[in-house]
């Protein structure tokens, strides 16, 4: 098959296909009989099969008595001419899988698909562009002879288009998406844009700031300010659409172990830390934080409540009786860890909060930061 492909991608590079014939014939006829084809059996291939709205160069029938495949032939240069008319025979017939090619661009079209030909389309191979195992293997994937006889093509075509289609809807979806981060002023995306405002002054902005210069990049009718009253008033006047639940995470206790006797180094996001004069290792910064706010927890639980309120965000409450509670805007954002029994701390934060944070909680349990507990954050400084 391969070298089949590589005497064709010879002679399209030399200008050998002069016009449609020769593609036919040059082209086609070969892969055909490559991909287990017999040119030669008209219940197979069907040379110049008309329907009832015309002529089409070739129908592959796979076995049974309707065709399965329709192949279109154009002259090098030309494909984009034979759209249309592809399309008609095939609606007219019921045809799955329709193919259109000058013998240097193969496109596979799935007809029954929503949208615009090119919508429709699952693949496009060049056949002078692509290494011979792709080319191998997407010709083989839609057109072997006992692939379209099993009906495998035409699933794995429709499995395409489908993966095709939910990528567009996805990639539309993102100007919204991004809209609503930022006029819902989500507090993670401010610090991160702080964070790297600071990597290049060396000044570090409000969050004010942040906000402010994010509220302008939305139309005013979703600045933040406003989302928020409208966020409130739907709150108020509608029962809340439902949402994913919270994730919760519950993190084991962080093993003790001497840093200086450990089997190796430690890996690029592992994080040691010291509470109590005991060195202690986490995976993370988010097993480290969540092991110093537990432990701190485990002396004094009666302090919670107050940690709790002390370090209270704009939109979220790092430190809540539930997960909902976390995020109260947006509960399916929750990710979050329980510190203590029926008490939990929110993960979806910036390293420089989660030592924001450390600190409070260490003034707030009569703790000395950087004797009683020493923890550094990647990004915290």
């Amino acid at each position: 098959m391969q070298h089949q492909i590589k005497r064709i991608r010879e002679r399209l590079i030399q200008g050998a296909y002069s016009n449609e014939a020769a593609v036919t014939h040059g082209v086609v006829i070969p892969i055909l009989s490559a991909l287990g084809w017999d040119t030669t059996d008209p219940d197979q291939v069907m040379p110049e099969h008309t329907s009832g709205r015309g002529r089409v160069d070739f129908a592959l029938l796979g076995g049974g008595k309707r065709p399965a495949v329709f192949i279109e032939v154009k002259g090098v240069g030309r494909s984009i001419e034979g759209d249309r008319q592809l399309f008609e025979y095939a609606f007219h017939e019921g045809v799955p899988l329709c193919v259109l090619t000058d013998g240097k661009e193969w496109s596979f079209y799935l007809p029954s698909g929503q949208g615009s030909y090119d919508d429709r389309r699952v693949y496009r191979l060049q056949l002078d562009d692509r290494d011979l195992d792709e080319c191998e293997r997407v010709l083989l994937r839609y057109l072997s002879f006992e692939r379209v006889k099993s009906g495998n093509a035409f699933e794995d075509a429709q499995r395409d288009y489908r993966n095709l289609a939910n990528r567009r809807e996805a990639k539309e979806g993102l100007p919204k998406a991004w809209s609503e981060l930022i006029s819902e002023g989500e507090e993670l995306l401010l610090e991160l844009i702080a964070d790297k405002a600071e990597t290049i002054t060396g000044f570090r902005p409000s969050l004010n700031d942040v906000g402010t210069f994010l509220s302008q990049m939305v139309p005013s009718s979703q600045s933040p300010v406003t989302t928020t009253r409208k966020r409130q008033n739907d709150q108020t006047n509608h029962s809340p659409s439902p949402v994913s639940p919270p994730e919760i995470t519950r993190l084991g206790k962080v093993s003790l172990s001497d840093q200086n006797t450990r089997g190796g180094g430690p890996s690029s996001r592992a994080v040691t830390y010291t509470i109590f004069g005991s060195t202690r290792s986490a995976a993370n910064a988010n097993e480290a934080f969540v092991d110093i706010l537990s432990t701190l927890a485990d002396r004094d639980p009666a302090r919670l409540p107050q940690l709790a309120e002390a370090v209270k965000g704009r939109s979220r409450n790092h430190i809540a009786r539930s997960a909902a509670e976390i995020y109260p805007a947006r509960p399916d954002l929750a990710r979050a860890a329980e510190i203590a029994p029926g008490w939990l701390v929110g993960l979806n934060i910036a390293n420089r909060e989660k030592l924001s944070i450390t600190r409070t909680a260490c003034d707030i349990f009569g703790l000395a930061f950087g004797s009683d507990v020493v923890l550094k954050l990647p990004n915290a400084d």
